[in-house]
């Protein structure tokens, strides 16, 4: 029997409710990921507008910080030397001082210094040859637990050195024959299963198979000393010794992170802290508590929009289901098929195979359809039948009273209490002393696990319990220029000081404009319309005064605000349209956008009318706010708020980034952003861009019509320079390990082919590399015996990566918790480009992180991946359809 009932229970008729067809089908999957939130601050963070305005400044689909705007140290060029195997060479200019304090200053130079890393060695390397063998079970068996109960069984004839996934099994002894079949019995009903075992491979040490083994080894230690995989990160935790947050009805489960792989020629296992937030109450206690509070509203839909697409952990077992649906008309007192063909309820069920026995035996059941590898286990008829019938037999039913709810919903449902937060952090934002000390007594514990040690010592595996360390490249700080020279080096301040008067590089006019707002925030919008011409002066920028347009208060927001487009547009068309909207209605923001960006295409700036008032004691907030908003419509319009030097000219940077359509589930959004100047005799450039979006499969590992997006931007960029680039450097986000060859495969060449399509002389020095923000390595640096953050723009390129051309950037500081730092994976390079060298992808990578005109300090990723980001983010949540060619060369998404 499986571990958990599935199928379509023998019961009542379904008459009951059926669940609506409501949004709640189109929320996104609680994916789980499980991120231990301690990351520094985020790559998207507050932006100009401020914590309460609408345009990327609202809460939906991104996190930004609401304290004041604040940035930290740059990079620039220097003596940066090094790489493979050698790291930083600390030649030249540059200092070698592994104790230097946390920097406050501009740093005025390279400097190379040594930090400590979230891994340990594997200090005997493995000299043993495996044998891999694939199993077959007959009949098939679903439980990955019992498969291996069944296969261990036969330990005489494998022996003691052995590991089994549940469906590749590794031994040190060559089994007799090539080929063999086994007898299993199970215990509870005493069927006979057959395995049949086939001699796939023999395994070196340092095959990727062998990498397989060994985390498999890791993994059975990690059970030994008593830690439960738990979730999609596969993150082990330690169940027993949970935080409860009474108050807020939470427990957050801490835990570990790792893995076991090859970097450059040494074994090494890579840690990393994880934290999940559980719910103390069950589901069937949220029920009740909905049920108590429906007050006349229907209960069922309020069920549904709680619970369904929402992630679960089954407390018996501790394994994590996606809520699917709410099958009403089924019980626990209802019966199923088990395997043999008999009948059982579910409520005997549990209390036969977990003894626990179900109190409310009226509650309804949970439908969790099954995840992609369980369905890979089933058969191949019901795997791909789509009928109802089908889907109901492959379904898993389970009790309200045995589950609780886990995952990013909890987070995103308590995000808004900032008490329950800070609490929150107090245990998940480890600070880098408290973190190295914790993976130390986790490598500890481990080391001390007697059945752990036996284990390793079987492979021949031990793990030094010192973390790796290595050299690293601490950049020199960045100069940030606006308009006339007025210029400023970095700190961990940012250069928010010069924002109220730093005038822009270049200003668009602002001359005529509308101002749409309601009758109630008639006074907010007098002030706005007075305030943003006082605050926009010293920044150089020249914005009349804006038409007013009022707007009867209405409930249908989204109807009364996209007619007033049509009628302002009807009799001209102005520069920008500005908003005040009553609310952060996510459905009045998305009219007005596609009204604005689709069949329109003209700029447009939402704002939310809290953030504004009539003077009663917040205007000093409300023009901070307004100060930003003013720069946000100068991006809008195509202007350049501020530049770094970037030394090699004629360059294009590329960004490109995928997102899944809210509204089309089988479509997803390539997002396309290209800079088109780089040619300023000043140097500042990458500061214009050219932007497009197209519409793709939601699955497809790559992306199609490169060529041509990348054909539309090299023209834009000749139109701008009276040249094509001599060099373009492309910054893809949005792709995992796994995917690295087939990007490789189908996107490198078609944008070889753009450059062939434009002249058939035309070669460009092409750079194409992987951006991954979501990794676990992790890095410190030690200062008087303390472990803090790496200092800004400290680059990684030696004994953590796998190859030569890849590299770490710690590109932003943090003043709570840990820093992350962002992974680059050079998958093209131009190795004869003599300008544009190995060793300065790093430099470049970290001025152009400086670039993000929505926040005055560094992000974590380059501003041009972020500008792709935000533009998928925009189509697939609001527009659903490629925008208007009219808003191609403005920053209308920020």
């Amino acid at each position: 029997m499986a571990e958990r009932p599935r199928g379509r229970p023998r019961s009542r008729s379904r008459s009951g409710d059926r669940r609506p067809d409501n949004n709640n089908r189109n929320r996104r999957d609680d994916r789980d990921r499980n991120r231990d939130s301690d990351r520094g601050r985020d790559d998207r963070r507050q932006s100009y507008a401020g914590p309460s305005g609408r345009d990327d400044f609202n809460n939906r689909g991104q996190d930004y910080d609401r304290r004041s705007f604040g940035g930290d140290r740059g990079g620039h060029r220097g003596g940066h030397r090094g790489g493979h195997r050698g790291g930083y060479n600390s030649g030249g200019s540059q200092q070698n001082d592994n104790r230097r304090p946390p920097q406050s200053e501009p740093r005025l130079q390279n400097e190379v210094i040594e930090v400590h890393t979230n891994y340990f060695t594997l200090l005997n390397k493995p000299n043993w040859k495996l044998y891999q063998y694939h199993a077959f079970f007959e009949p098939m068996i679903e439980s990955k637990g019992l498969r291996i109960a069944l296969l261990y069984k036969h330990e005489e004839l494998l022996g003691k050195s052995k590991a089994f996934d549940g469906s590749t099994l590794f031994t040190l002894t060559q089994l007799p024959n090539p080929e063999m079949e086994l007898e299993s019995v199970k215990n509870f009903d005493q069927n006979i299963v057959k395995i049949k075992l086939r001699l796939v491979a023999e395994v070196t040490p340092n095959s990727k198979e062998a990498m397989r083994l060994m985390n498999l080894v890791f993994k059975k230690c990690l059970k030994s000393s008593k830690y439960t995989e738990f979730g999609r990160e596969r993150a082990y935790f330690d169940f027993d010794n949970m935080y409860e947050m009474r108050k807020y009805g939470l427990k957050i489960a801490a835990g570990y992170k790792a893995s076991i792989d090859i970097y450059q020629d040494s074994l090494l296992l890579c840690t990393e802290i994880a934290h999940k937030l559980i719910n103390l109450d069950t589901i069937l206690d949220v029920m009740k508590n909905l049920h108590s509070n429906s007050n006349g509203q229907d209960y069922k839909q309020m069920c549904y929009e709680k619970l369904v697409g929402c992630t679960l952990m089954a407390s018996y077992s501790k394994k994590t289901h996606r809520i699917d649906d709410i099958a009403w008309d089924i019980s626990p007192r209802d019966t199923f098929s088990k395997k043999d063909g008999t009948q059982i309820t579910y409520a005997d069920y549990y209390f036969e195979h977990y003894k626990i026995k179900i109190r409310d035996m009226n509650q309804p059941m949970l439908l969790c359809l099954p995840k992609e590898k369980d369905k890979r286990r089933m058969n191949q008829e019901r795997q791909s039948s789509t009928d109802e019938k089908s889907r109901k037999q492959t379904a898993i039913y389970l009790v309200p009273e045995l589950c609780v709810l886990t995952g990013t919903v909890l987070l995103k449902e308590y995000a808004k209490d900032f008490s329950m937060k800070k609490d929150m952090d107090a245990i998940t934002k480890l600070n880098p002393d408290v973190r190295v000390n914790r993976l130390n007594d986790f490598i500890d514990k481990i080391n001390k696990n007697e059945r752990a040690r036996e284990e390793m010592a079987t492979w021949q595996m031990k793990i030094d319990p010192q973390v790796v360390r290595c050299p690293a490249l601490a950049l020199k700080s960045e100069k940030i220029v606006f308009a006339h020279d007025n210029s400023s080096n970095c700190t961990q301040s940012g250069w928010n000081n010069l924002m109220k008067n730093g005038k822009h590089i270049y200003s668009v006019p602002l001359e005529k404009w509308y101002l749409i707002y309601q009758a109630r925030d008639e006074n907010r919008a007098n002030f706005f319309l007075s305030e943003i011409q006082n605050v926009s002066n010293p920044m150089g920028l020249r914005i009349n005064s804006g038409i007013l347009w009022k707007l009867p208060d209405s409930r249908s927001n989204p109807i009364v605000f996209a007619s007033s487009i049509k009628d302002i547009l009807r009799k001209e068309k102005p520069q920008i349209l500005v908003f005040i909207l009553p609310n952060s209605a996510k459905d009045t923001y998305d009219a007005i956008k596609t009204a604005c960006c689709v069949e329109y295409g003209i700029p447009s700036q939402c704002i939310t009318s809290n953030i504004l008032n009539d003077g009663n004691g917040k205007a000093g907030k409300a023009r901070s706010a307004i100060t930003k908003i003013a720069i946000q419509m100068n991006c809008k319009l195509g202007g350049v708020v501020w530049g770094v030097e970037i030394p090699i000219t004629n360059i294009m940077v590329v960004g490109i980034d995928l997102y899944k359509d809210s509204a089309k589930r089988n479509q997803s959004v390539v997002a396309f952003v290209a800079s088109t100047n780089g040619t300023e005799t000043n140097k500042l450039n990458c500061t214009k861009f050219f932007s497009k979006c197209i519409m793709q499969p939601k699955n497809q590992d790559y992306i199609d019509h490169l060529q041509a997006l990348m054909v539309d931007a090299l023209i834009k960029y000749y139109e701008n320079n009276q040249t094509y680039p001599d060099r373009i450097i492309v910054y893809r986000d949005g792709v995992s390990d796994g995917q690295f060859d087939v990007v490789k495969a189908h996107e490198i060449p078609q944008l070889t082919r753009a450059f062939l399509a434009i002249n058939s002389n035309y070669k460009p020095f092409l750079t194409f590399m992987v951006v991954k923000k979501r990794g676990n390595s992790r890095f410190f640096y030690q200062n008087d015996g303390n472990f803090i953050n790496p200092p800004m723009g400290t680059v990684i390129n030696s004994k953590v990566v796998k190859q030569q051309e890849e590299f770490y950037l710690v590109s932003q500081s943090s003043d709570r918790g840990t820093v992350s730092p962002t992974h680059f994976h050079i998958l093209e390079r131009s190795n004869d480009d003599q300008k544009l060298k190995l060793e300065r992808l790093p430099i470049l990578t970290f001025k152009l992180t400086h670039l993000y005109y929505n926040w005055p300090g560094q992000i974590r990723t380059p501003s041009i991946c972020q500008y792709a980001t935000k533009l998928a983010h925009l189509v697939g949540e609001s527009l659903h359809r490629e925008h208007s060619q009219n808003l191609d060369d403005k920053l209308f998404y920020l």
